[in-house]
């Protein structure tokens, strides 16, 4: 019987370091993956992982072409995958042009089987991005549910071509068990206009409340979608969450180093790699159905606490 992670923030961390997921052997001949923020962390290591397991083509979302051009050299020297497989477009989640421009890119390609919006932000302190909202919320809740949306015509169109379901996978947290909403003024302000507020902004408590968010994001994905009419023989889209649990990774690399450096002895002493971490990205993308709609995490679903709805 597989072990499931604690409740409790400290508890979870210490289990998860000593229980890592199986490294996934499935082949993914025949598939074209998406990855955002593949240059770096848990994406580089999923994006190494699809590779070596043979997927046909690898398409990355990266804020830095340069740096996406050596994620490309890099994967290609250890796997030998061939560079021409993989496809590099810019991708800037912090504004919704870039994010418009990257999903009519992509739109272009003969087919996407498996989608994983991975990009995600740590911020130190409050941050207004260019949009006009704190950068958390931004890329990993408004940005992501804006791509997520506008993927899914390409992904139900190759789920169609290739007669087999696609995967649409957002990468979240158990993080968002430990939310709380009660942190919301009862005032007329809107829940956005809450936490795009300095006031409101603490690290933990607004990384929490996004993951949360995040869940809310696949659920209404989930409504939205299902309550389109399927054609006679559509194979439809695996819609699911994806927690790598606590990595070792440079999310945290714009916080002062007065920060970093208790940072970097907790990660050494009790978080997985990335690597590990990566293994949950890939399990997830070979769900079937009984994956739709759940929350993967070091090889078994997790219940996350279904909060009343605050927005």
């Amino acid at each position: 019987m597989i072990s499931t992670p604690p409740d409790g923030d400290a508890a979870m961390i210490w289990w998860s370091g000593r229980h890592p997921p199986a490294n996934p052997t499935e082949s993914f001949a025949g598939k074209t993956i998406l990855i955002t923020g593949a240059n770096a962390g848990l994406g580089f290591e999923a994006s190494l992982k699809f590779a070596a397991l043979g997927a046909s083509r690898l398409i990355f979302g990266v804020r830095s072409l340069r740096r996406g051009e050596e994620a490309r050299a890099k994967i290609c020297r250890q796997t030998g995958y061939d560079k021409n497989n993989i496809q590099l477009y810019e991708l800037d989640m912090s504004t919704f042009d870039s994010v418009k421009r990257f999903a009519a890119a992509i739109s272009k390609e003969e087919r996407i089987n498996i989608a994983i919006l991975n990009a995600g932000v740590a911020s130190p302190s409050f941050r207004l991005g260019p949009e006009g909202h704190e950068m958390t919320v931004q890329i990993m809740v408004l940005s992501t549910a804006l791509l997520a949306v506008l993927i899914i015509p390409q992904l139900r169109k190759s789920a169609k071509i290739s007669k087999t379901p696609a995967h649409l996978e957002i990468v979240a947290s158990i993080a968002c068990r430990s939310a709380r909403i009660d942190c919301f003024s009862q005032s007329n302000d809107a829940v956005l206009d809450q936490v795009n507020q300095a006031k409101f902004f603490g690290v933990q408590r607004q990384y929490q409340i996004a993951k949360l968010f995040q869940m809310y994001i696949l659920e209404g994905i989930i409504q939205g979608t299902d309550s389109f009419e399927l054609d006679q023989g559509d194979p439809g889209i695996i819609i699911n969450a994806v927690c790598p649990g606590p990595c070792k990774t440079t999310l945290g690399r714009d916080f002062p180093t007065i920060l970093q450096l208790p940072m970097i002895m907790l990660q050494s002493l009790f978080f997985r790699t990335a690597e590990q971490g990566a293994r949950s990205y890939v399990s997830g993308a070979i769900l079937g159905p009984e994956g739709h709609g759940k929350l993967w995490n070091s090889d078994t679903f997790l219940e996350y606490v279904q909060h009343q709805a605050v927005y």
